[in-house]
């Protein structure tokens, strides 16, 4: 079977190579955008790209993006912040040192109105055409396709007991030949003995408290397995499901095998997904009874959208 790729809407658009200028005053107002949206539970004011575990990503500003603003925990401390803010610098640092091509990022401690602070990792804005997850969207699934063969030549040479990142296709921005890893949010950096990183406890205020232990000892697992090429491979197949191209689940795994010492077991992958799929819905209730109590008992702010994962719908 042929390898497809029909022509891009614009020929010359490339992957951006300099960062995004961002000021204090964007990222303010950006945040108290936010932050009203998701007492509303509404983001009709927001350009949303994309909604992490405890995240989001906006294009901003919303009527014309140039840039797009990652929006992570919220913290009472500015030295907390930091903390963090550091471990993702520290994070872009190794992966660059390892010869990862990291989309350019910058990083910021921003205050908010209500005198805590909240973290941000501002990156240019890719065209929509140099996603990979457009490219698989548009392409025909082949074993030999170039991006495939690039995740999995990455994946190859990075992945170790001490660093890693999460190659998921939707990760990625690829032009043909250059591959960008845009997603540095979950810092996947080990101590010399393949420590796990600390989860900081503004993170672990996303989990419900209800469920946070077991859900904290599955997350940890899912981390480890990113030590290891095998299962970093076979996650990346996993998510294929997710974005709805199961179609490149053959192909991808034919082309991840080529260097692997046992075939990826699809049944059992596929079978994964179906639990994750019958888990998330459970999650999403426990953490709105947790929001609920957070906002009218505790009278606390919620710092937290609550989304469908697979329909991106706000809860």
């Amino acid at each position: 079977m042929p390898i497809i790729h029909p022509p891009l809407d614009d020929p010359g658009q490339r992957i951006p190579t300099e960062p995004a200028h961002v000021n204090d005053e964007q990222l303010a107002r950006a945040e108290a955008m936010i932050a009203a949206c998701i007492l509303r539970r509404d983001v009709a004011d927001l350009r949303v790209l994309g909604f992490g575990e405890i995240s989001v990503a906006l294009g901003w500003p919303s009527a014309d993006p140039t840039m797009v603003l990652k929006r992570m925990a919220v913290y009472r401390e500015p030295s907390d912040a930091e903390r963090d803010v550091r471990l993702v610098r520290d994070y872009v640092a190794a992966l660059e040192a390892a010869g990862v091509d990291v989309l350019p990022t910058t990083c910021h401690v921003v205050p908010r109105a209500d005198g805590r602070w909240v973290n941000y990792a501002v990156q240019p804005i890719v065209p929509p055409d140099l996603l990979a997850e457009t490219t698989i969207a548009r392409d025909t699934p082949h074993p030999e396709h170039p991006l495939l063969l690039a995740i999995r030549d990455l994946t190859v040479e990075l992945v170790s007991p001490q660093l890693s990142a999460d190659m998921q296709v939707t990760n990625f921005a690829w032009d043909g030949e250059r591959l960008a890893l845009l997603d540095i949010t979950t810092p996947l950096l080990f101590d010399e003995q393949g420590g796990l990183p600390q989860v900081s406890p503004e993170v672990m205020a996303a989990v419900p408290l209800p469920a946070r232990r077991a859900v904290l000892k599955e997350a940890f697992k899912i981390i480890e397995r990113y030590q290891d090429r095998s299962e970093t491979l076979a996650l990346v197949v996993l998510l294929l499901y997710r974005i709805g191209q199961e179609r490149w689940v053959p192909a991808a795994a034919e082309c991840f095998n080529e260097v692997l010492g046992a075939p990826l077991d699809l049944p059992a992958i596929e079978a994964e997904f179906v639990r994750y799929n019958k888990t998330i819905p459970t999650l999403n209730r426990a953490a709105m009874v947790q929001r609920w109590w957070t906002q009218r008992i505790r009278r606390n702010s919620y710092d937290f959208f609550i989304t469908d994962s697979f329909t991106g719908r706000v809860l």
